[in-house]
């Protein structure tokens, strides 16, 4: 029987031609490709691009490229490479690592700007218009006006000196603008800086103790400094007793323990106290206010039993309508009336129960005129000579006494 023998199929040429040059179909110039680390020697670099043979970057082609990032490559390290010049029959493929890696950093900080992302970058320098930031090898502008350590400065020298100062130091900043084509990456310090007082207002909570560093006195309060964000201490929050001023109870500088009573999120402020975390006055008040003595207060309301005054110790106490008035011949209900400033005798003192009892009749009329002249020449006079029972009468008026 006749066996017969098959021949090989033979290939068309279009398929030998297809497998002898599907691998050579050169990257084109200015494109990005990936390269894997096949070594790394005092000679170079070698990679694998995915073409037919591997490629040489040269010491000489790396220069450009941090000591850093060079040794921290290894065997099996994936690199980008930037293609400068295809490969042609008369020329091999030209490619660079120092700038596949600048291309592969501004495709990076495009996806920042879009994500918002906070980067902490050092300040290598600055110009007539603001710092200069590096970003890997990248250079980043921070214009003055979003500098917040120059916002406010309007002294040229002492503006140059926080410039100088700025220099070498790590700064919080946003990306705002990428423009690649004309190489500009602009960044915004006080960006970052907002973004971080929302987050470190957003841990606050009311009730908390914190503790700060007083940087304003002003008229109406303190402000205080709590890592970023302003805190204020009205003048009414700063201490039990009344206070004339601010500067009387802190200055600029002090560290001061505080708690949290209220938080503004539209203003970015916090409300504090200082007294919730003093001794209460009735704690303290028989330290300060004993049988005999006088004070002076201010009426806050009147009862049926009498009047409550409000004292300079932050505590009420209280006139028995039997009291009231600097004259048994007033009528109690028509000696005073709320908000009246008076000067009062203290009968009684008893921390225990809340309770100050205090009278307007047992002040010594000279301590009325006195008082109510608002000079101690007169104090002074009376001490010194015999009291004369006959009241001039415009002092009288003055006092709400019977001529």
């Amino acid at each position: 029987m006749d066996q017969t023998i098959e021949q090989p199929t033979q290939q068309p040429e279009w398929f030998e031609n297809f497998i002898a040059h599907y691998d050579t179909q050169n990257p084109q110039s200015g494109q990005i490709i990936e390269g894997t680390v096949v070594r790394v020697d005092p000679e170079g670099i070698c990679l694998d691009l995915g073409l037919k043979r591997e490629v040489i970057l040269s010491a000489r082609a790396t220069e450009h490229v941090s000591k850093e990032y060079l040794a921290s490559l290894s065997p099996g390290s994936i690199v980008p490479v930037y293609v400068i010049s295809a490969a042609s029959e008369n020329h091999e493929m030209e490619i660079s690592l120092s700038r596949g890696l600048e291309q592969q950093t501004w495709e990076t900080v495009e996806k920042l700007l879009q994500q918002g992302d906070i980067l902490t970058l050092e300040v290598v320098g600055h110009n007539r218009g603001g710092l200069i930031l590096k970003y890997e090898g990248l250079r980043g502008f921070v214009p003055f006006s979003l500098v917040p350590q120059l916002q406010g400065i309007r002294n040229p020298k002492r503006a140059e000196a926080i410039k100088n100062s700025l220099v070498g130091t790590q700064m919080d900043v946003k990306i705002t603008e990428v423009d690649q084509e004309k190489r500009r990456l602009i960044l915004s310090a006080d960006s970052a800086e907002q973004e971080k007082r929302i987050k470190r207002l957003e841990a606050f909570r009311r009730g908390q103790i914190v503790k700060g560093r007083v940087v304003k006195v002003v008229d109406f309060g303190v402000f205080v400094d709590l890592d970023g964000i302003d805190g204020l201490i009205h003048v009414s929050q700063l201490a039990w007793k009344k206070v004339k001023h601010p500067s009387e109870a802190a200055k600029v500088g002090d560290e001061i323990e505080v708690k949290v009573i209220e938080i503004d999120h539209q203003r970015r402020r916090i409300g504090l106290s200082r007294k919730a975390l003093l001794p209460g006055p009735w704690q303290t008040i028989s330290e300060e206010l004993k049988a005999g003595d006088y004070v002076e207060g201010i009426v806050t309301r009147l009862v049926e039993f009498g009047a409550f005054v409000k004292l300079p110790q932050g505590i009420e106490g209280l006139i028995h309508t039997s009291q009231i008035g600097y004259s048994s011949h007033q009528v109690p209900q028509n000696a005073i009336k709320s908000g009246d400033k008076v000067l009062l005798k203290v009968l009684e003192v008893k921390p225990d129960r809340k309770r100050i009892a205090l009278s307007m009749r047992q002040v010594p009329i000279e301590r009325q005129i006195a008082w109510s002249m608002d000079t101690m020449d007169i104090v002074d006079t009376v001490e010194k000579q015999p009291f004369v029972d006959e009241v001039i009468p415009e002092q009288a008026e003055a006092i709400n006494l019977p001529t």
